[in-house]
């Protein structure tokens, strides 16, 4: 897999992801923009001291977010699709 050209361009992205999800004050979105954070660090990383502590902290984040609550269940599609697309911004 061919490195990004300006990697800095993505971090600052993923950066940008991570702090508007903790100001949401999700939880779960918090913790899924960290998980993606760490995998992307996790490619770009060449060190394999650096690569075990991200893989750990990985790992450990993937493990919150499977004991959080699925707040899917007991939802039918269409109220799904109606809240995706309010999320989204569009008109329902």
């Amino acid at each position: 897999m061919e490195r990004a050209k300006f990697p800095h361009q993505i971090r600052t992205q993923k950066m940008a992801t991570l702090v508007q999800a903790a100001r949401k004050n999700s939880r779960r979105d918090t913790l899924i923009a960290l998980r993606d954070k760490l995998a992307a660090a996790i490619d770009d990383c060449e060190s394999g001291r650096d690569i075990a502590a991200l893989s750990k902290r990985l790992m450990e984040v993937m493990g919150e977010l499977d004991a959080l609550p699925d707040p899917n269940i007991g939802k039918n599609p269409a109220q799904m699709a109606r809240e995706r697309a309010r999320a989204r911004g569009d008109a329902t």
